[in-house]
């Protein structure tokens, strides 16, 4: 039996951890990203985890294949019964370089990748695939770089922990949990608080775009998000009872409720305009959304897990591309 009620988020996100890495690279050569760095990398990831792990990169991919590839069921998530369609949340989210867009011969370029819940077991995949990234090289002109560090990064303790230095490699041990996210949300003012939007986040409501931030359709989007990643990747014991849609339903009808209560104290967000273009396919898809900060104003405390969740899971369309990344900071 669990400890905490049915709408509780340490109920509903048990068994989720994320596992957050931060590369640091040096460029070899000039590396310079026209649109969001996020779609490149991300590009260039796939391509090195496919390549040089999958043993049929080059050939049809058959379902047997898709169910026994590690490399092909982190990328190419399906499930045939989810409800918004086959294709399901990857458990990989990418934090991309915010500071510049281009870096000269020896800058160093950080970078994160987050694994959800199950994908953890991926990790060694990930770090040699990044390697791989370097020589295959990234951005316009694909310029290439070398590994020199991959750390473990707890977002919401700011700590940091080095896993890679030269051969050193330790085993990771800063996972995001229910029970730290619950324990930072209790520390935050629960009268406010400040989003900081890094990268576009793309959000849909009643069939369009939403290019003004309501805090409603974001909650909505949270939850859904969240719900999705819990379902598919959550690590559960044996004897535990499992959240079940109608206990999700609950804590979303109370939880809409929260959020359509609160007043936008200010919002200094703007709709940004990028693209992602696609080697295989040769086309260019959007990947606008929302940047910048907003304050809400009101009765926060029982959102601020929640939150705090989606700032490590990200919110809305294209997070394997780095969009939908924020911050949750102490109301100003």
């Amino acid at each position: 039996m669990s400890l905490y009620s049915e709408t509780d988020s340490r109920f509903l996100m048990q068994g989720v951890t994320v596992q957050h890495l931060r590369f640091q690279v040096r460029a070899a050569e000039s590396i310079l990203f026209e649109n969001e760095p996020g779609a490149a990398l991300r590009g260039a990831l796939y391509e090195a985890l496919s390549k040089n792990f999958c043993s049929e990169a080059f050939g049809p991919l058959t379902p047997h294949h898709r169910e026994t590839c590690p490399v092909c069921w982190l990328l190419a998530a399906e499930d045939a019964d989810a409800r918004r369609g086959h294709n399901i949340p990857r458990p990989l989210t990418l934090q991309p370089p915010l500071e510049q867009t281009h870096f000269r011969p020896g800058q160093v370029m950080r970078f994160g990748v987050s694994l959800i819940g199950q994908a953890q077991n991926m990790l060694p995949y990930i770090a040699r695939a990044v390697q791989k990234m370097g020589g295959i090289g990234v951005g316009k002109g694909r310029g290439r770089f070398t590994l020199l560090t991959i750390d473990e990064v707890h977002p919401l303790l700011d700590t940091e922990r080095t896993l890679m230095n030269g051969r050193t490699v330790k085993r990771p041990t800063l996972q995001v949990t229910p029970s730290a996210v619950v324990d930072v949300a209790d520390k935050l003012p629960h009268h406010a608080v400040t989003l900081d939007l890094l990268t576009p986040m793309r959000l849909t409501a009643q069939g369009g775009l939403a290019k003004h931030f309501e805090p409603a359709v974001f909650v909505q989007r949270l939850l859904e998000r969240c719900q999705s990643l819990a379902e598919h990747y959550a690590e559960h014991p044996p004897d535990a009872r499992r959240p079940t849609r109608e206990d999700w339903l609950a804590a979303q009808a109370e939880l809409l409720a929260e959020a359509a209560s609160l007043k936008v104290g200010y919002d200094c967000t703007e709709w940004v305009e990028a693209f992602s273009g696609s080697r295989r396919t040769g086309r260019a898809s959007p990947i606008s959304g929302l940047v910048g900060r907003v304050r809400l104003d009101g009765s926060v405390a029982r959102l601020l897990p929640w939150l705090l969740w989606g700032a490590a899971l990200h919110v809305g369309k294209n997070a394997v591309k780095g969009s939908g990344y924020y911050r949750v900071i102490r109301a100003l």
